[in-house]
């Protein structure tokens, strides 16, 4: 396993299956999925790293022998430096017919790394402030600020609703009819990673 991932702590563990999963062999198999799919991510060096690999469904009524969730696990990692450090929380499932992992959800493993982060949250801060200014009935050009798409606005007394066609976000909200305030609503963007 690569120096980067030898601080992982497997379990602990309440079922007896996967505590004797816990093979050489499975260790090997995670470690290089690992440095093929998430070391190539770390944009920058770190101090040390710190990470698990526990069940997700640990207990032994989950582990019989037909059982679809006793191969799936929770596995957290953070390379750690002074400047921020790069995070990842992930379900992955280990298919033991041909030794590999890959995550439950079948997207690509997404590193949070410091400068992903703050794009993100800068993204974030721009569709805010886009749809306030919609909200506010300003002179604005009403297009995503991340694919560009020319967004759906349904503004009524009752809701307003800001959407891009291409799913990046959705900002949805109910107004005061009395004095147009937005009292409560949901504010969804696109997970990261996702294209």
């Amino acid at each position: 396993m690569h120096p980067a991932f030898a601080s992982i702590r497997f379990g602990p563990f309440a079922s007896a299956y996967h505590s004797e999963a816990m093979t050489p062999e499975l260790k090997e198999a995670l470690g290089a999925f690992l440095e093929k799919e998430l070391l190539p991510q770390v944009e920058r060096p770190f101090d040390s790293t710190s990470g698990a690999l526990v069940a997700a469904y640990d207990g032994d009524r989950y582990c019989g022998p037909n059982s679809a969730v006793r191969n799936i696990y929770k596995f957290e990692c953070v390379f750690h430096r002074s400047s921020g450090d790069d995070t990842i929380d992930v379900e992955l499932v280990f298919r033991a017919e041909t030794s590999a992992f890959s995550t439950r959800s079948g997207k690509p493993l997404y590193l949070w790394t410091a400068a992903r982060r703050e794009r993100h949250e800068a993204e974030g801060r721009r569709i805010q402030d886009l749809c306030g200014c919609i909200a506010k009935h300003e002179d604005v050009e009403a297009v995503c600020p991340l694919c560009s798409a020319v967004l759906r606005v349904h503004d009524s007394p009752s809701l307003f609703d800001v959407s891009c066609p291409n799913r990046c976000f959705k900002y949805n909200y109910h107004r005061d009819a009395a004095d147009g305030q937005l009292l409560h609503g949901h504010f969804f963007r696109k997970e990261p990673g996702d294209v």
